[in-house]
């Protein structure tokens, strides 16, 4: 069921609200039942590949002019390795610079001016330590995972540790450089620069936007958000026109509404990985071999 028809279906019992404040009304009780629980079926992952550093190597150069933005390579692959927003350290400088674009395999113009002499046949680095999933609809991430789930922390605790960002190695710790979006889109930052490329596992809930067009349909069984709404219209209905019949009407639909949302919980309950360890503190063995192979039970 989409959109527009939970609308007229709503529309059948208040006919004296017009279309848009239906829709309104269907929105934010959309938003309220998306907000009500921390429902699994707003949980997704999605794989996202890590990139590493790139040094320069036997022949492999670049010049750099004080005050300039651009910079010149020697046998480089800039194009190639596609490195806009990367950054690019000089030398062994302390802080790096970004690209701001790359015009071809050997020239790119960095975001700033070079604030350093100018040079030919300048040792150089690019890595990128920023990383968004590649879908847009992510509302915040909860958990990255190579090998294990990495510890998420928080720029202050990098910055103690690695201010310049120099370290290599594999990923280590991740902390969310951007938060939630509008838009779905969210970043990261993993620790340390890498030393080759890798893969992660990111798990994150997704960002859901409110029903605009017509053909739009909610995330869960229609059913739940009809029931929740039409029990807003009837209020609002008995707001307007002072009809008792309509409160009646909005008992029946709040019953409605209530057992529909249980319904939805106890659902998305059945998809949810729940903890199976469990603590005896009774002293006394009661657990069979079928109960032993299915949780991590510790006696106390």
């Amino acid at each position: 069921m989409n959109f527009r028809l939970i609308a007229l279906n709503i529309r059948q019992y208040c006919p004296e609200l017009s279309i848009p404040v239906i829709k309104e009304r269907i929105n934010i009780r959309y938003k309220q039942i998306l907000s009500v629980e921390d429902w699994e079926f707003l949980y997704d992952s999605t794989t996202v590949n890590l990139i590493g550093i790139t040094t320069q190597s036997t022949g492999v150069s670049v010049a750099v002019t004080n005050g300039q933005t651009g910079v010149t390579g020697t046998a480089t692959t800039f194009g190639t390795d596609a490195i806009t927003g990367y950054n690019f350290r000089i030398e062994t400088e302390a802080q790096p610079y970004v690209v701001g674009s790359v015009t071809s395999d050997t020239a790119l113009n960095l975001e700033r001016p070079y604030g350093g002499s100018t040079a030919w046949n300048n040792d150089f680095s690019y890595y990128k330590t920023i990383y968004s999933p590649g879908v847009g609809n992510v509302a915040k991430i909860s958990s990255i995972v190579y090998q294990q789930q990495l510890p998420e922390v928080s720029e202050r605790f990098l910055n103690k540790l690695d201010p310049e960002r120099s370290s290599t190695g594999t990923p280590t710790y991740w902390r969310n450089f951007s938060k939630t979006n509008a838009d779905g889109i969210v970043s990261f930052e993993i620790w340390p620069i890498l030393d080759d490329d890798y893969v992660v596992t990111v798990y994150y809930k997704k960002y859901v936007a409110n029903l605009i067009e017509d053909t739009d349909t909610p995330v869960f069984r229609p059913e739940v958000l009809e029931a929740g709404a039409l029990w807003d219209c009837f209020r609002i209905a008995f707001a307007t026109t002072r009809n008792t019949a309509y409160i009646g009407l909005a008992r029946d639909a709040q019953i409605d509404f209530r057992n529909l949302l249980r319904e939805l919980v106890i659902e998305d309950l059945a998809q949810s990985s729940l903890p199976t360890s469990v603590r005896d503190v009774s002293s006394i063995d009661v657990f069979n071999d079928n109960f032993l192979l299915s949780h991590d039970v510790e006696t106390l």
